[in-house]
C-alpha cells in the first residue's frame, strides 16, 4: 500500500501568499544608487537610511502605477500626486501626518536633487515641491500658582539657594531664554532709569538682552 502524501505543516498552511515582485525598472536602480551614496558618502545613521528606504519604496511603487519606468519620465505632477497620495492614502499606504509626510517628501526631494546633480536626469521636477508644514503652536504657560510652588521650593538660607531664586524670578518676569540669562553680564543690568536733568532716578530696572543671531532687546 502506497504512503500517504504528506501534509503541510499547519504553520505553512497559516502563512499568506506572497505577491510576486513586479520587475525592476531604472527607477530602483537608481534609486539603489541614491540610498548606497547617502549610506556610504554621505554617512546616514542606519535608522535614517531605514527610513529613507521606505519612504522611497512606497514612492517606487507610487510611480509604476502611473507607468513611470525611467528617472527622465517623472514630471513635478507625479510629485505633487504622490505628496496628496501621502495625505489620504490613495496609493494604497497608510494615510501619515503631516510631519511623516514632511519626512517623506524631504527624502523624496533630496533623491530628485541627487539624479540631475548626477546627470541622471536633467531637470529636477521636485525642487518647488514643498513638504508640507505643521501648523505653529501657541507655547503653553504654567500657572501662576505653579510658579510660585517653583519659586517657594528654593530655599533662600544659603547663597546658592539665593542665587537659584534669583534665576528663577529672573526668567519668569523677563521670559528670557536659559541661554540668555547665561550670557549676562553685570552691566546689562540697570537698576536706572537714564540721566533726566543731569540726574539719575530711581524706576523700574532693565536688562539688555541678546537673543537668536545676537539681537539685542531691551527688556523691564
Amino acid at each position: 500500500m502506497p504512503p500517504a502524501p504528506a501534509h503541510p505543516a499547519p504553520h505553512a498552511l497559516a502563512a499568506p501568499a506572497q505577491a510576486p515582485a513586479r520587475p525592476l525598472t531604472a527607477i530602483d536602480r537608481a534609486m539603489t544608487d541614491y540610498l548606497q551614496h547617502m549610506g556610504v558618502e554621505r554617512g546616514l545613521a542606519a535608522n535614517t537610511l531605514s527610513a529613507y528606504r521606505r519612504d522611497l519604496a512606497r514612492y517606487a511603487r507610487h510611480l509604476a502605477h502611473t507607468g513611470r519606468q525611467r528617472p527622465d519620465e517623472i514630471t513635478r505632477h507625479d510629485v505633487t500626486g504622490f505628496v496628496r497620495a501621502l495625505s489620504d492614502g490613495s496609493d494604497g499606504g497608510s494615510a501619515l501626518g503631516i510631519r511623516s509626510a514632511a519626512r517623506t517628501v524631504v527624502a523624496v526631494r533630496g533623491l530628485h536633487k541627487f539624479w540631475a546633480l548626477e546627470g541622471v536626469t536633467p531637470t529636477d521636477p521636485a525642487s518647488d515641491v514643498h513638504p508640507p508644514m505643521p501648523g505653529k503652536r501657541l507655547p503653553k504657560a504654567i500657572s501662576v500658582d505653579e510658579v510660585t510652588r517653583i519659586l517657594d521650593a528654593v530655599g533662600t538660607d544659603t547663597a546658592t539657594g539665593l542665587r537659584d531664586r534669583a534665576l528663577l524670578e529672573f526668567l519668569y518676569s523677563t521670559g528670557a531664554r536659559i541661554s540668555e540669562a547665561m550670557g549676562l553680564d553685570v552691566d546689562d543690568i540697570s537698576l536706572h532709569t537714564p540721566e533726566q536733568n543731569g540726574r539719575t532716578e530711581a524706576g523700574p530696572a532693565i536688562v539688555r538682552l541678546f537673543g537668536k543671531g545676537s539681537k539685542e532687546r531691551l527688556v523691564p
